[in-house]
């Protein structure tokens, strides 16, 4: 069950980890029932971590625009990673950066100073960039980065939570659609 595990989802570290039992020999060993027990059973709460439509699931489906960087692609793995870990605020954090690092690929100012996430945002609003759906998702990520900040989480009662990182990567993969049009760009 374990080698078919890793053969379905290689892209999970926690899956991954888990030792063969017996060693690599591949031999007939002899295996105390209680170690067999625990092994299935760690193998199937890693399973059962994570539900069928998860975060996970629909970072597998994002596609970067084919003008999207190398450290795009980089930071979209680690977010994959992330998520995959349950690192929320790693999650948090890394969707922001990557939906702001997208819309400065398409802003026309070459200024050594970045205009942040929510200039860029009200920006779009203002030109009417992308549709109303994915500028209020894009909204609703603004506000989630400040959960990485103590002070901003708790004032703002934007806690870090499952529901937050689906919506952060709802508002990334709305993004990449728009996006999938290269022409699109700021102050056209």
């Amino acid at each position: 069950m374990l080698e078919e595990a890793k053969c379905l989802y290689q892209e999970r570290v926690d899956i991954q980890a888990l030792q063969v039992l017996g060693g690599a020999s591949g031999g007939t060993a002899l295996i105390l029932g209680e170690v067999l027990v625990d092994s299935v059973s760690r193998l199937r709460s890693a399973l059962d971590l994570r539900p069928l439509g998860s975060a996970a699931d629909m970072l597998a489906g994002l596609q970067m625009p084919s003008d999207a960087s190398e450290d795009l692609l980089l930071d979209l793995r680690e977010l994959e990673e992330a998520v995959n870990l349950g690192l929320m605020k790693t999650a948090l954090l890394l969707s922001g950066s990557i939906t702001e690092a997208l819309l400065l690929s398409r802003y026309p100012d070459d200024s050594t100073g970045d205009p942040g996430l929510q200039r860029l945002v009200n920006q779009a609003k203002m030109e009417r960039l992308f549709g109303r759906d994915t500028l209020r998702q894009l909204e609703n990520l603004v506000d989630y980065r400040d959960a990485i900040h103590p002070r901003p989480e708790r004032r703002n009662q934007a806690f870090r939570d499952e529901a937050r990182i689906d919506n952060a990567l709802t508002a990334l993969k709305l993004l990449l659609h728009e996006l999938e049009d290269t022409d699109v760009r700021y102050g056209q």
